[in-house]
């Protein structure tokens, strides 16, 4: 190996600190108590050589997307990780006599240890899910910390009893992970979490200079951060956040945003919650700046926001203060301090988190498209605004409707013939599978699951009634509320998302929206100013995170604009249409 590098016997020095962003050789089982300063990003070529089973096989494990070669043979465990030189790692472990195995190109790891073996240099050392821990996990409001290496269960009793910190960041993996982890695992986990402790999981994964396929390189970032956390008992519906540390936002915002769309939409397809860790000046400002650009790239569902000012709350001037407010933010409040609590001396950065997020995600987020009555046809779009499905449908006068008619799946297209007061839907974008006649002169059509079935069914709102009246099963009256005023357009959509689409109206005087939790009591839930004259409602989960929150499409610029959930800030927006078109919303 070369001779410059240090050898670091952890028998005689258990203190130290296992650290792979500089060159080194570390003799022996990483210490349970590590010093090693708190903030510690990316990896170079160092080697761990731990003891083994006397009887273990020979095994190779090579993961490019963790940067790190892991060998096993009789009596010792080589661990050796990379930056750049993945050669060099392979030369020393082969001079050795380890059996290297083939060089991999960028993918998971190609085999994983024993479940239930200890953390070393990657997050949880196995793919094998653990027992879940509670929902709240990743909830919390108050004071925490992170520390590189998670602190061993003795210090976290002390810390738990004495210090004001009730929240722990962990790395649970990502190939710029700097720091062993010799204690992270799921047993320790549960541990802390019966003891009151709650968790920031943060995966540090490429960063902006490494990003060269930005959508399949966030698509596996998300998947290997999933198993991780799962094999640490993180279950669906945790916040998992991306570390992605200061970078030249002119140089490298073109492929950090579709990079961390990828991550969130990924994330969300599993199950899980998208989270974002960077610096305020940055990544939070360049993720706001892409957020109302119109590129119509998936936002994550909270915020970890670095900016080393001090003061323990979430405000940020990076950040509009109707933006990820619904308790979903964290704020990394200064850094590199050493704190002592119960006898006990770590090395953290203070954190203050009041993230609350309770939704779990259903998967990918709402799409759009436009219905053209020129031509009576509808052309629908994927996330981004690429056309992927156009197609003829219905007369003159009809209004275009989209839904899932028969079940889960994708939504499909239909009509409302005012001149038959009947609904015309399709399964196939093509032939008419419902023909269903409902309603009266100046009734204005609706579709929704009103009873979380996974279908949609019809309804109608009467204008002159000033009420909604809705079926389950495309016959029957199911659900009669009077909602709304004289002017309001009605909407539907799951504003609470838990499954069933209930009712709202926007009243254009006051670019204001009024929503119901409730197809059976007249109350409002949720009131959101969005928009401005002219604009027609919408409504879609905008972020996948399974709720559905207000949006409008604004004809003078063909743009679609969504909002966060019961706030007037944009989360999407998108350029798809023309002016004289009707848009649309759904997931195809």
């Amino acid at each position: 190996m070369p001779a410059d590098w240090p050898v670091i016997d952890l028998t005689a020095d258990p203190t130290a600190c296992v650290r792979f962003d500089q060159h080194a050789v570390y003799l022996g089982t990483p210490g349970t108590r590590q010093d090693c300063p708190a903030h510690l990003v990316g990896r170079t070529e160092a080697l761990l050589l731990e003891p083994g089973a006397e009887g273990a096989p020979s095994a190779t494990t090579v993961s490019e997307i963790d940067r790190e070669v892991r060998v096993t043979a009789p009596g010792v465990t080589a661990t050796g990780v990379y930056g750049d030189d993945q050669a060099l790692v392979r030369t020393i472990l082969a001079s050795a006599g380890f059996p290297a195995g083939p060089a991999r190109k960028p993918g998971p790891a190609a085999a994983a240890p024993a479940a239930g073996a200890p953390a070393t240099g990657s997050a949880a050392a196995t793919t094998a899910a653990a027992p879940a821990l509670p929902a709240d996990a990743t909830r919390y409001t108050g004071k925490g910390f992170d520390a590189c290496t998670a602190p061993d269960s003795a210090a976290m009793s002390a810390w738990r009893a004495d210090s004001p910190y009730q929240a722990v960041g962990i790395y649970i993996g990502g190939a710029a992970r700097a720091c062993a982890q010799p204690n992270l695992t799921a047993a320790w986990m549960q541990q802390q979490y019966t003891a009151g402790w709650r968790f920031l999981p943060v995966y540090v994964g490429a960063q902006a200079s490494r990003i060269t396929s930005p959508a399949a390189q966030g698509t596996a970032a998300a998947d290997d951060a999933v198993a991780q956390a799962a094999a640490l008992g993180l279950g669906p519906g945790s916040v998992l956040y991306y570390d992605m540390e200061s970078y030249n936002v002119a140089a490298y915002s073109g492929v950090v945003q579709p990079f961390l769309s990828a991550w969130t939409t990924e994330l969300h397809a599993l199950g899980y919650n998208s989270g974002l860790y960077s610096s305020a000046a940055t990544g939070m400002a360049d993720l706001v700046a892409t957020a109302a650009s119109g590129k119509g790239y998936a936002m994550p569902d909270a915020l970890f926001t670095a900016r080393w000012n001090g003061v323990a709350d979430t405000a940020d001037p990076a950040l509009p203060s109707t933006a990820w407010a619904g308790h979903q933010r964290a704020h990394q409040y200064d850094g590199n301090a050493t704190e002592t609590w119960g006898g006990v001396t770590i090395g953290i950065d203070r954190d203050y988190l009041d993230v609350q997020v309770t939704t779990r995600p259903t998967g990918k987020p709402t799409q759009t498209g436009i219905y053209r009555p020129a031509s009576q046809t509808f052309a629908l779009a994927d996330s981004v605004g690429n056309l992927t499905h156009a197609a003829p449908f219905g007369s003159a006068n009809d209004i275009p409707l989209t839904g899932h008619w028969s079940g889960p799946g994708r939504d499909t297209i239909g009509i409302y013939r005012p001149g038959d007061r009947a609904f015309y839907l399709t399964n196939d974008n093509a032939n008419v599978t419902l023909a269903v006649p409902f309603g009266d002169t100046g009734d204005i059509p609706l579709v929704g699951d009103w009873n979380g079935d996974g279908k949609d069914t019809i309804g109608i709102y009467r204008p002159g009634d000033r009420a909604f009246y809705l079926t389950n099963d495309n016959a029957n009256v199911t659900f009669s509320v009077p909602f709304g005023d004289t002017g309001d357009v009605p909407m539907v959509g799951d504003w609470n998302g838990d499954g069933k689409d209930t009712i709202g109206i926007f009243r254009p005087s006051t670019h204001g929206f009024y929503l119901s939790d409730s197809n059976t009591s007249i109350g409002v839930d949720h009131t959101v100013l969005f928009g401005d004259t002219g604009d027609i409602p919408v409504k879609g989960d905008w972020n996948g995170s399974g709720t559905d929150k207000v949006g409008i499409y604004r004809p003078g610029a063909a743009s679609f604009y969504g909002a966060f959930q019961d706030s007037g800030a944009p989360l999407y927006s998108l350029r798809f249409g023309e002016a004289t078109d009707t848009p649309l919303t759904g997931r195809w």
